[in-house]
């Protein structure tokens, strides 16, 4: 089984690589919205995920790649000693303190300069506690199934026809990645039931700026439905999330994780 992240104690953190790396005139609430779908992307694939303190509160080392010396103004809980220098209160993430020191940061410099001088970079407290709420909920719905969690490559592996991705081939829809997960059921040979609650699960992870639209004649036919906690969550653009079974086409808002579930029958 494999540990995934995108984040660790090397290198930026997972906000300041995003701003690092994403255009200068996109907004602050869309590099707050990548963060989450990174976040998400980890969440709900398979295998052990692995988060870094502060992910879920858009934690900055102001860009600093590698902070061991850099200070403790850059150096917010890099060890398990200084984790209550997070800001806890959630009105900073630590972005913006400084620029970071030379020695392994000088060749960035001219693309970390502009951002750290433009005060539009820096989240404010609505988007930090956005955050902690996407992350809590995309950690509740990991935890509303065991198929989210299966616990052995070969539960995992497509011969076993459990996990299936969708969006592949030469025709395959530019930034989604679409993935289903079935449970066992009545005349499913070999497929043992994990699932009381859900018979089939179906993730779509759209990077694309725009809301996109997905067709799959494999996922026609189905009862599915956004995912509870999606339609109670307070992100609005949840609500735009869809799923047609007569043409087993599904619509996502821009830069969101979309999780539908089918009820199990009783």
């Amino acid at each position: 089984m494999f540990v995934n992240y995108v984040s660790a104690h090397d290198n930026e953190t997972l906000f300041d690589i995003v701003s690092l790396k994403t255009p200068m005139e996109i907004s602050v609430d869309e590099r707050c919205r990548i963060n989450h779908l990174a976040t998400s992307i980890i969440a709900l694939g398979q295998g052990i995920p692995f988060f870094h303190s502060g992910d879920d509160i858009l934690r900055s080392k102001s860009l600093d790649r590698d902070s061991y010396n850099s200070g403790d103004w850059f150096n917010r809980s890099r060890f398990l000693i200084s984790i209550f220098r997070l800001d806890f209160t959630y009105n900073s993430n630590n972005w913006g303190v400084g620029l970071p020191p030379k020695q392994k940061n000088e060749h960035n410099w001219p693309l970390i300069r502009p951002r750290l001088a433009d005060p539009s970079f820096k989240p404010q407290r609505n988007h930090i506690l956005a955050a902690l709420d996407n992350f809590s909920e995309v950690l509740r719905i990991r935890y509303s199934s065991p198929l989210f969690r299966l616990r052995t490559a070969n539960a995992i592996q497509v011969r076993e026809e459990r996990v299936r991705f969708h969006n592949t081939g030469p025709s395959s829809v530019h930034g989604i990645i679409v993935m289903s997960i079935e449970d066992g059921h009545d005349g499913t040979p070999g497929l043992t039931q994990l699932d009381s609650n859900y018979s089939y699960i179906v993730v779509i992870f759209n990077s694309c700026p725009t809301e996109v639209s997905f067709g799959s004649f494999a996922l026609r036919g189905r009862n599915l439905q956004l995912h509870p906690i999606q339609t109670l969550s307070s992100d609005e653009l949840f609500k735009n999330s869809s799923y047609e079974a007569s043409s087993g086409c599904f619509t996502v808002p821009p830069r969101t994780t979309s999780v539908f579930v089918e009820p199990r029958k009783t």
